[in-house]
């Protein structure tokens, strides 16, 4: 599509929806006869730019959706007339820069999505008359500072999301101007330090996102002005320490998540003041001690959802104290059939993860636990499709209403075929030994649990290209060697051959008293591969007769 066909349009729409991907349209002023639209959304559609007056006399259009466009810039007389707005969406475009004042006449703007663009500075004044402003994203630009000037005209903002820029610190001026914030999203940025007064003006926060950074600890009293916080992320850091203060006043907080960070350990003091968590995240802690940990669990009494996965090691006692559980994630943990019985305390849960393990069957009292769950998750296990390993849960596989049924590994003759499929009055009633261990021969065991046979043959693929590598450098190294050998005896010949040459005195011309060393222009001075003739005899002087 070139151009938007709006002569074939209904001029009482209220609402146009186009999409690409393979549009290519221009857009100018086209819809000044569409007096009751209320939503336009052009997307994906190549726009290079928005043009002037656009809109004007679209007086009640509410969402503007310009996304994922090749919009470059912004102009102050784009939006003029359009008082009436309430969402504009810019995000995915190549907007480098937008002037001061750009979206002065969206005085009643609610909403602004500015994300994944090309912005590397903020200008000053740059959200002028957006005192109604409430929701603001600018995440994905290239953003080193955000600075209070900014945003001295949208001091009723609620949300603000700047994940994926180049933050390093905040000015705490900014804070201060944005009193009102309820979310603040600074993921995957590049904050290595927090210091404990850096939130003191944000009493109103509800859902706080830091993840993704460089933070190393959470100092004392770091959150102490935030009681209404409920929402904390701070995962994929670099969090060795929590210090016993850190979440003091958070009585509030219902969901954390400290996923693969560094701890060694949950302590007690810190649990004792999550009093109201109800979903707790610390997978891939690879060096977290669990078994002192569980003290901590055992004061986490709102607790319904954890998840424990990628931590290579789960003590079978580990949710004894946590019966009240409704969502657990195990994933990623090498665990066994046998490793299943640490499930029997929870016996209020709902959904379970078990993906990624070495999980091969499920014995009677772990199917009587698990048929009752609304969803579980077995993928990426070498499921064992016969009598003895999945015969119970086959059996009663019609009855399961999970989102996704477990496909069996083994045998090969059922690899990929959901359980649900398999006749269970055909089953093998155990695989043999032998056939087994020959089966798993082909088992990837990678720390995702890639367990088809395609993996197996990137695998493969992968090992012949390292040995071509291998086998190309020990050629190259012995061309060069013998390179180097020949240049050093080509070397020690010519310098042999020098040395000779230099031995050969030159011919001397003796004048008077003096001995000359340099050869005469006219000699001829031979060298040993030449046949030297002897130079001829001077012509004989002729007498003068003397006259008497």
């Amino acid at each position: 599509m070139n151009e938007i066909p709006v002569t074939s349009i209904d001029r009482d729409t209220q609402v146009i929806v186009i999409r690409g991907p393979k549009n290519h349209i221009s857009i100018g002023p086209i819809f000044k006869d569409f007096r009751y639209l209320e939503v336009l959304r052009v997307t994906d559609s190549l726009v290079p730019a928005i043009g002037q007056h656009t809109f004007w006399g679209v007086l009640n259009l509410k969402v503007l959706d310009l996304s994922r466009n090749n919009i470059t810039s912004i102009r102050e007389d784009n939006f003029r007339g359009q008082d009436n707005l309430l969402e504009l969406d810019l995000s995915s475009n190549k907007i480098v820069r937008v002037p001061s004042a750009s979206f002065r006449y969206l005085t009643d703007l609610r909403s602004l999505n500015l994300a994944d663009n090309f912005l590397e500075e903020l200008v000053p004044r740059q959200f002028l008359n957006l005192a109604s402003l409430k929701w603001i994203d600018l995440s994905g630009n290239p953003l080193v500072d955000l600075k209070p000037e900014v945003f001295r005209d949208v001091q009723e903002l609620k949300v603000l999301r700047c994940r994926r820029c180049q933050l390093k610190q905040i000015n705490p001026m900014f804070y201060s101007l944005l009193r009102q914030l309820t979310e603040l999203d600074l993921g995957d940025n590049h904050f290595k330090y927090l210091d404990k007064e850096e939130f003191t003006y944000l009493k109103r926060l509800n859902t706080l996102r830091l993840d993704g950074n460089q933070l190393s600890v959470l100092v004392d009293y770091l959150f102490e002005g935030q009681r209404s916080l409920q929402h904390l992320d701070v995962s994929r850091n670099r969090i060795v320490k929590i210090s016993s203060m850190a979440f003091e006043n958070l009585n509030n907080l219902t969901h954390l998540d400290l996923s693969y960070n560094k701890l060694l350990g949950l302590d007690i003091d810190i649990a004792t003041r999550l009093t109201s968590l109800k979903v707790l995240n610390i997978s891939g802690h690879l060096q977290l001690d669990l078994v002192e940990s569980k003290f901590a669990f055992q004061l986490l009494e709102s607790l319904t959802t954890l998840s424990v996965a990628d931590m290579g090691y789960l003590p079978a006692s580990l949710f004894k104290s946590l019966p009240h559980l409704r969502e657990l994630n195990i994933s990623g943990n090498h665990l066994n059939d046998i490793s299943l019985e640490m499930l029997l305390p929870v016996t209020k849960l709902e959904r379970l993860d078990v993906s990624r393990n070495q999980i091969k069957g499920i014995d009677m009292r772990i199917v009587n636990l698990i048929v009752k769950l609304e969803d579980v998750n077995l993928a990426y296990n070498p499921i064992t499709c016969d009598r003895c390993h999945m015969g119970a849960l086959i059996d009663r596989a019609h009855t399961l209403k999970w989102s996704k049924l477990p496909s069996c590994f083994l045998p090969e003759s059922h690899r990929g075929t959901e359980i649900s499929d398999i006749d269970g009055a055909g089953l093998d009633f155990c695989m043999s030994l032998d056939d087994e261990e020959d089966e798993d021969t082909n088992a990837a065991s990678t720390s995702r649990n890639i367990l088809s046979q395609g993996s197996l043959n990137i695998l493969a693929l992968i090992a012949g290209l390292v040995f071509i590598i291998v086998a190309v450098l020990i050629v190259g190294i012995v061309v060069c060697y013998s390179r180097h050998r020949a240049r050093y005896y080509t070397h020690e010949d010519k310098r042999d051959l020098g040395a000779t040459e230099k031995s050969i005195d030159p011919p001397a011309t003796i004048t008077s008293n003096e001995i000359n060393f340099k050869f005469p222009i006219d000699d001829h001075v031979c060298i040993t591969d030449e046949l030297c003739l002897p130079p001829p005899p001077p012509p004989p002087t002729k007498q003068v007769p003397t006259l008497g």
